[in-house]
Formats: structure tokens, C-alpha cells, sequence
């Protein structure tokens, strides 16, 4: 498991397999929700947070390559709307399946990496199919941790593999 420094928030897609995320702030994301408002909402979090930000933000949802599941959808198109995060949040843990990939339109390293100079923040997400396994739960401040191998990129858009 992967401890998460506190002030964090959770964003738990309402159809991602559990158990789901608990931080010091959790919000289940409902299909319906569009990207502008669960971006705007999590830098009002951030902003009323200890410190007036949140080391963490956790994406949890389904994805594809350069497509996140979250809400109503994040992709190329929404990418910009992390901006408003820029300064408010120090991490972005994207747990999701096979995000990263390295070709194509859906190149989810170079998705990733705009993700990371939005948000000015550094961006953790990996390449494999994700799970819970077997957990009944999760404890409070952790996630489970990753499948696959896991980049890093640095709020430059530059990356690296990190060993998480």
C-alpha cells in the first residue's frame, strides 16, 4: 500500500470497482458530472484545506489510453481544465487502467504529461490494467497501490519511471 501525505482528496468514479478511497476529503463521482465542475469543486476543496492546498489528489476510474472515465469524461479536450488546480495541489495519483500508453492519438504518456504542465503538479499513473485484489477495504490515507510499471512526470510534462 502507498501512504498518502494528508490534506488529500479522492475522486472515486461511482463505477469503479471497490473498495474505493478514503482521504480527508472523498467525493463519488456520479456519471453525470461533467469535468469542469469536479475540477472547480476540487480547487475549492484545496483552497479551504489545512495550508490552503491538498498534497494529493486521487483520480480512481476506469480509462483507456489518454481517456479517463471520471464524471461524464476527461480527455484531450478537458485536459486544460486541470489548470485550476495549478498551485493548489502538490500530487496527482491517477489510478486507472492503461492510461499510459506511448503511441497514436491516444497517447496516454504525452495525455499524462499535459495533465502534469496544467496542474503545474507531478502526475503518477501506469500502464497495466489496475486492481483492489482482495482487500474488504482500504484503510484511511493509502491506496493500494499500482499494477503495471508506473511513470512519473514532473509538472515540465517530462517524465520518468518511478518505482511505486
Amino acid at each position: 500500500m502507498i501512504t498518502i501525505s494528508q490534506p488529500a482528496m479522492a475522486l472515486n468514479s461511482e463505477d469503479a470497482p471497490g473498495p474505493h478511497y478514503k482521504m480527508w476529503n472523498t467525493w463519488e463521482i456520479p456519471k453525470s458530472e461533467n469535468p469542469d465542475h469536479i475540477l472547480k469543486w476540487a480547487a475549492t476543496v484545496a483552497k479551504g484545506a489545512p495550508g490552503g492546498k491538498l498534497k494529493a489528489l486521487i483520480i480512481n476510474c476506469h480509462a483507456s489510453p489518454a481517456s479517463l472515465g471520471l464524471g461524464t469524461g476527461i480527455s484531450w479536450a478537458q485536459v486544460s481544465l486541470f489548470g485550476t488546480l495549478s498551485g493548489l495541489v502538490d500530487e496527482i495519483y491517477i489510478v486507472a487502467c492503461n492510461v499510459v500508453s506511448f503511441t497514436g492519438s491516444g497517447d496516454g504518456n504525452l495525455f499524462c504529461g499535459a495533465i502534469a504542465k496544467a496542474a503545474k503538479t507531478y502526475v503518477y499513473a501506469s500502464n497495466e490494467s489496475q486492481s483492489t485484489g482482495i482487500w474488504p477495504t482500504i484503510p484511511y490515507g493509502k491506496i493500494d497501490g499500482f499494477e503495471g510499471k508506473v511513470w512519473k512526470w514532473r509538472p515540465d510534462g517530462s517524465n520518468e519511471l518511478t518505482p511505486l
